[in-house]
């Protein structure tokens, strides 16, 4: 597939190191190249960005790309950069946390990745046109999982698209709604159920704080990601662990510059263990994560997929551990339904 690309484009594939398309790109790419809206499910480590992102630079066609992260924002961004060195287009992010000044000059860019908020914030102004001809919508389970789907459908609305792409590790019905909502005769590729061949889980029962704490200092074996379930409790646990592994945190409260520092420590391997919230997870885009560690048990089974999916990417195995009290049984009980089939 990616012979039949052009020479720009097939140059920077070739410095990035990618040799033969993932499944999810042998996918989705044919029918967005040529002009057909998507609505693609494909797990988290799949090779979802260039699925989107080689169509877009191809096409050459102006592109608004939303996120519902920061992180994630800048880690596509960086990849369309990467992809495009030699496509002459230039880049802009429309994030939270910058000032407005820089983000007036990156709203006139060829391919635009934003959050929801921002974006509208800076269209709201005037400063922002979104009149763009494709638009792509990443991880769109998530940007319902964080209540951005009203404003998801308003910058759709406005941005008088004529080319879709959803993206989503998960496609429920409400995401499938707003897919056919703006791309009537989108096409449904569903690239992989979720399937937890590279992850391994285990669920165990704790009592309470404390044995949380302990359960996780033994459970911590090479490179982790340790969710908890709100802000205030992030900064609680990492201290807590802080005493035997060098540990870094992000959260939603954190300035953009710190959590940008604090991801790129456990990406050097200068933190071992990084204790994270579920709203910054989808810009976790670490590919040597050995295991997660649910200090808390995730609110619901979507949330359990998008968690342990930061282990066990591209192929590598992992291991998922969740804790959980007896109040939580119920929904264990569901997870592991999905999971371990086999054991229930």
């Amino acid at each position: 597939m990616f012979e039949n690309l052009s020479e720009e484009l097939k140059r920077a594939l070739r410095e990035v190191g990618y040799e033969r398309p993932t499944k999810v790109q042998e996918v989705a790419i044919p029918p967005f190249l040529s002009g057909e809206s998507v609505v693609v499910q494909a797990k988290t480590g799949s090779g979802k960005t260039a699925s989107f992102m080689i169509p877009i630079l191809e096409r050459g066609e102006r592109a608004l790309i939303l996120t519902p992260t920061r992180e994630l924002a800048s880690q596509v961004l960086t990849e369309g950069k990467r992809l495009g060195k030699y496509k002459g287009k230039t880049f802009g992010l429309i994030i939270g946390g910058v000032g407005y000044e820089r983000q007036e000059r990156e709203a006139r860019s060829d391919i635009v990745v934003c959050t929801p908020g921002r974006i509208l914030d800076l269209w709201g102004k005037g400063i922002l046109d979104l009149n763009f001809p494709v638009a792509v919508v990443d991880e769109v389970d998530r940007m319902f999982d964080m209540g951005f789907l009203d404003d998801v459908r308003m910058i759709l609305s406005h941005a008088h698209a004529r080319l879709f792409g959803f993206f989503s590790a998960t496609v429920p019905r409400e995401v499938e709604e707003l897919a056919y909502q703006f791309a009537p005769n989108a096409r449904l590729l569903k690239v992989d159920e979720y399937k937890p061949v590279e992850i391994e889980h285990k669920f165990l029962l704790v009592r309470g704080w404390m044995e949380k704490v302990e359960k996780t200092k033994e459970l911590i074996e090479g490179k982790a990601i340790v969710f908890v379930n709100t802000k205030a409790k992030v900064e609680e646990v990492a201290e807590e662990l802080s005493d035997e592994f060098k540990v870094s945190y992000i959260h939603g409260d954190l300035p953009q510059s710190a959590r940008n520092r604090n991801l790129m420590k456990f990406r050097r391997n200068e933190a071992e263990v990084l204790v994270a919230t579920d709203v910054v997870a989808r810009g976790i885009d670490v590919i040597d994560v050995d295991e997660v560690v649910n200090f808390d048990t995730p609110r619901d089974v979507e949330t359990y997929i998008h968690r342990v999916g930061r282990a066990g990417r591209m192929g590598r195995k992992g291991l998922a551990v969740t804790l959980y009290t007896r109040k939580e049984e119920q929904l264990v009980r569901r997870i592991r339904t999905l999971v371990t089939p086999q054991l229930t």
